[in-house]
């Protein structure tokens, strides 16, 4: 009966590995007690204590002479055998990192009288010596002590072998896809729902905040599921003493170099200045019993970038617009320019006559002067005194700036606006920026009832706020940006319970979610948003957007695709492992339950449109009375 028992607990455990076993987070340590014939000894007292917390654990070894400890905090440990006749081994100083796997032997001496022999072993240097998986360790020390730019701990993951980066995403290891990446932290997954990011977190992972990070890029341990990559992250915890820290960091770009496209047109660098705040705390509630965890992490950033946006000039804008019959306008950057950098009319190549233009208001002066060669157009109502009556259009004449750069539009009616951008953070297109407002607060409680039973109760909850390319960036001085805001939330509680000296059982309950969204400038919930919504246009009650077909941008915009939307992305999970030792062998077998949603909303251009001219409107070549009646 024991036989077949074996067998289906065998079958079980590989069945549930392969299929639905849960991320391990704490440490497996085990091994054999032999005397100096090399037979094993049943019986030896086996205690683990943890340096930090001072906690203990304490097992005895089977009939084969085997221990196993299948579930230890991460930490530094101090590890003897002891057994009346011999004397006690110990060795001190065993660090022991999230879900590794380590044997530790030991080999007793007989001793007529109680003494100790200490073994020690270097902190960094137990590394999980039971897998095959292929991948780095970033334990606490390097996590604190490497410099990070950003303070992300998964700026250092992009560095380490087999981990590749490209454009904002991290975590392409060896040769896998980015959705087969697995980031977990305590055991809880942190991808982000509804986006491909690869190795992300959905919560910004200060290295204050956790004390190790596992990156696996060739896994092999069934442990290691859902993904063919992996970074796995524990937090840290209190311990008996007190400890905290405070900290401020400010990148300034006063002495960053200019980018070789600002040199290029003559315009001076962007500026950055990112401050970020941290501080945390841990230590006992109940000494040896119950321990706290806090950190409070903030950013702040705001930029100053070098911004061009499409406008009329002067003279269009007053409704006379400028060409050279025969040819195309082309601004200074063309091969064949109607106008120099400075805007001067330059007669290009092909023009069959001097330059020319149409007062579509019907007088042919501009600030007080005749316009050479200007022939006047009426529209059929011959009422026409403006370019438009229309509040909007007239809201947006007057923020509509004159241009300072002539390499773009056509350089005679269109040309650029260069001025300087402030923006308060920038967030990219999936959520995944790091330069963005910031207020993280995180706590950790570890409580122990007794030896057998604990639980740990984990929490971040964060807002992140600033401008996004997306949502819009304003093209003109006196425009509105966009903007892009983030409440996601990671929260678990984990339980361990000793069920016997064979058995342990981990309950693992969690809560997550990637919660984001992006408003246009008259989506805002805010009083910029209120505000850009007075100014738009409206019928009967609605209001839409007008752009103009020339790619001259609005000063506030409302609704379109990609810009407006929102996701909300939630998942709930419940994992339960189950570690059975029999004998020389020890058995894990675990199931987990996800339930998991990505509610997303993407405005479709449902919002109203109305475009102003054509493309071809201000490409004047060859006019005739065709194309404008009684010219």
């Amino acid at each position: 009966m024991n036989k077949v028992l074996a067998v289906v607990v065998v079958l079980l455990s590989v069945v549930l590995s392969t299929n639905v076993l849960a991320q391990t987070v704490n440490a497996t340590m085990g091994g054999t007690v032999t005397d100096p014939s090399g037979a094993l000894i049943p019986g030896v007292t086996i205690t683990a204590t943890n340096t930090g917390t001072g906690i203990v654990s304490v097992l005895v070894t089977n009939e084969s002479g085997s221990y196993s400890f299948a579930s230890l905090q991460p930490g530094a440990y101090k590890l003897s055998a002891a057994l009346p006749g011999f004397r006690t081994e110990t060795f001190t100083n065993v660090a022991l990192g999230g879900a590794q796997q380590v044997r530790m032997n030991f080999t007793l001496q007989i001793a007529a009288t109680a003494t100790n022999v200490e073994v020690t072993v270097a902190a960094d240097t137990l590394l999980a010596t039971s897998s095959n998986s292929v991948g780095t360790t970033l334990p606490e020390y390097k996590l604190r002590d490497l410099p990070v730019q950003t303070r992300n701990v998964f700026n250092l993951v992009a560095t380490t072998p087999g981990v590749q980066s490209s454009a904002g995403t991290i975590g392409i290891m060896a040769g896998g896809r980015l959705g087969d990446v697995n980031a977990t932290r305590d055991g809880v997954n942190v991808n982000d729902g509804r986006y491909e990011n690869g190795a992300w977190s959905v919560v910004f992972t200060s290295a204050d905040m956790v004390e190790e990070v596992k990156v696996v890029v060739a896994p092999v341990d069934a442990e290691t599921s859902r993904g063919s990559g992996q970074v796995s992250m524990v937090t840290r915890s209190g311990t008996n003493a007190f400890r905290g820290s405070a900290a401020w960091t400010n990148h300034n770009s006063a002495t960053d170099s200019n980018n070789w496209f600002n040199n290029q047109t003559g315009v001076g660098k962007s500026f950055d200045n990112r401050n970020q705040m941290s501080a945390r705390l841990g230590g006992p509630i109940i000494r040896n019993k119950t321990f706290f965890f806090a950190l409070y992490e903030g950013q702040r950033d705001v930029k100053r970038t070098q911004a061009s946006g499409l406008t009329f000039t002067d003279m269009a804008k007053a409704g006379i617009f400028r060409y050279w019959p025969g040819v195309d306008n082309n601004n200074a950057n063309n091969s064949n320019p109607s106008v120099d950098r400075l805007g001067n009319p330059v007669a290009p190549v092909g023009a069959t006559g001097p330059l020319a233009a149409i007062d579509m208001l019907g007088n042919c002066t501009f600030n007080g002067a005749l316009v050479a060669n200007c022939r006047t157009y009426r529209d059929p109502t011959g009422n026409r005194t403006q370019l438009s009556t229309v509040p909007f259009i007239q809201e947006e004449l007057k923020r509509m700036p004159s241009p300072n750069e002539f390499t773009g539009g056509d350089g005679l009616n269109t040309a650029n606006i260069r001025f300087v951008r402030r923006q308060d953070g920038l967030d990219l297109t999936n959520g995944n920026g790091d330069e963005v407002n910031r207020d993280q607060y995180n706590a950790r409680i570890d409580h122990n009832f007794n030896s057998r039973n604990r639980v740990s109760l984990i929490a971040t909850n964060e807002k992140t706020w600033g401008t996004a390319t997306q949502a819009g960036l304003r093209g003109w001085p006196l425009g509105y940006d966009g903007l892009a805001v983030k409440r996601p939330y990671v929260y678990s509680i984990q339980v361990s319970s000793t069920l016997s000296a064979s058995l342990l059982n981990q309950l693992r309950l969690s809560k997550r979610a990637s919660n984001n969204w992006q408003w246009g400038s008259a989506d805002r919930n805010d009083a910029i948003g209120a505000e850009a919504r007075k100014l738009h246009a409206s019928a009967n009650g609605v209001p839409y957007q007008v752009t103009f077909a020339t790619g001259i941008p609005s000063f506030s915009n409302i609704g379109g695709f990609g810009r407006w939307r929102e996701g909300i992305n939630p998942m709930k999970s419940v994992g339960d492992d189950l570690s059975w030792s029999h004998g020389k062998h020890a058995f894990k077998g675990g199931v987990e339950w996800r339930r998991q949603e990505s509610n997303g909303f993407n405005d479709p251009n449902y919002d109203p449109l109305t475009t102003l001219g054509s493309p071809s409107a201000l490409a004047l070549t060859n006019l005739t009375s065709t194309q404008f009646p009684g010219l």
